[in-house]
């Protein structure tokens, strides 16, 4: 797997030039081959979009591309997945129309074990090596947090971050993994339940009453791994007064006490206000104070290795923009303001992608519902992780 440095579109008009790329950021075009169907929910469109504002907002040489990925080889995919549900992906991909390779969620298609899912399993791999230098890495294109080893699940054919894991705890590597998006990652989480080697830090939307339907306080792990299941469920209509408070108080804590030699953040956008399958109010400020906090206690506990990828979200515009930022920040880069106007050029991809018209500006006023959480709520369900993990946080401000 080459580096090529990327240059984005605007490079060379009054974008400030850096000495060295801060981050190493992959995307293959052949990425969005991962198509589940004109009328399915999911597509890799809105993070191809948020690649390309990234490439185009970035300053020249910030960021090194990966452009062209190998499809996971056979024994990668067995770190994590078994080999008769291969095969049955495999003989299923062989074939126009689809068959369902779960509940009803995720169908096949046509060259889906080729090329596509075993593609976004392929990055990770190869990132891995570069997390191991201290630079961190970007797969937006990544994320697929619910399959299982068995089985499909979510839209996810091949859980790509439970197979990093997997492949950083095989080369002897105690792994932090912290999940934001709005459904629980059920597959990474039951698929080291018993491994004393992966930390699971998951905030979600209550299982009852969004899908998977799992991810509750008393889930910590088992055997070697007790204790280091962490699930923090927030009701539907909870937003950054839920979020960050419970962010602040929890996440550091814990890293700073297993001290994870890779940190892998799962960074879906479906906990975003509007978001067309999830019910969070999250805006962008919560999804950036975040990212500049996992970056800064990656260099603080891990020596700087960290991945980050995709992961859910249903607004386009709100998917592209949000990891566009965030690759930002693992650059070192300047983070527009919200009224800063986004590229045209990336305007008029964005209304040939999606269909629709873009958004003008980094941000909009985002307009939220009311929300019932209120401190005691945060209180209540801190208590409860003390009590379940022996572990004790620091007091709410």
């Amino acid at each position: 797997m080459g580096f090529i440095r990327l240059l984005g579109p605007l490079a060379g008009e009054g974008r400030r030039h850096v000495a060295a790329p801060a981050v190493t950021v992959v995307w293959d075009e052949r990425f969005r081959s991962y198509d589940l169907g004109a009328e399915h929910p999911f597509s890799e469109r809105s993070r191809a979009l948020g690649f390309e504002l990234l490439s185009a907002a970035a300053p020249e040489g910030a960021i090194e591309r990966v452009r062209t990925v190998p499809p996971a080889e056979r024994d990668l995919l067995h770190r994590f997945h078994l080999e008769e549900y291969l095969a049955f992906v495999e003989h299923a991909s062989q074939f126009e129309n689809p068959i369902l390779l779960d509940a009803g969620d995720t169908p096949s298609f046509a060259g889906c074990y080729e090329e596509a899912a075993r593609l976004v399993e392929g990055a990770d791999r190869g990132l891995l090596e570069t997390v191991a230098t201290g630079r961190p890495s970007f797969h937006p294109a990544g994320g697929l947090h619910h399959a299982r080893p068995d089985r499909a699940s979510g839209f996810c054919i091949f859980n790509d971050v439970a197979v990093a894991v997997a492949h950083a705890v095989a080369d002897g590597r105690r792994v932090a993994y912290l999940d934001i998006d709005a459904h629980h990652g059920d597959g990474v989480m039951y698929g080291f339940y018993d491994s004393g080697k992966v930390l699971d830090i998951d905030f979600h939307q209550d299982g009852r009453t969004l899908f998977p339907g799992t991810g509750f306080p008393p889930e910590t792990g088992r055997g070697d791994g007790a204790g280091l299941k962490v699930n923090l469920p927030l009701p539907p209509l909870a937003g950054n007064e839920a979020l960050l408070p419970l962010f602040r108080r929890v996440v550091p804590p814990l890293l700073r006490s297993f001290r994870p030699e890779v940190i892998v953040l799962q960074h879906g956008v479906d906990g975003h206000v509007g978001d067309a399958l999830a019910h969070l109010q999250y805006t962008p400020e919560a999804y950036l104070e975040i990212d500049r906090t996992v970056l800064d206690l990656s260099r603080e506990v891990a020596g700087g290795r960290l991945l980050v990828t995709g992961g859910g979200g249903y607004r386009a515009s709100a998917v592209s923009r949000v990891l566009a930022r965030a690759g930002l920040v693992l650059a070192g880069a300047p983070i527009p303001g919200p009224r800063e106007e986004v590229p045209e050029t990336w305007r008029t991809s964005y209304r040939e992608t999606i269909g629709e018209l873009s958004p003008r500006t980094w941000e909009e006023p985002e307009e939220t519902s009311g929300t019932r959480w209120r401190p005691e709520h945060e209180a209540k369900l801190v208590e409860e992780l003390e009590r379940r993990l022996g572990q004790q946080f620091p007091a709410a401000p």
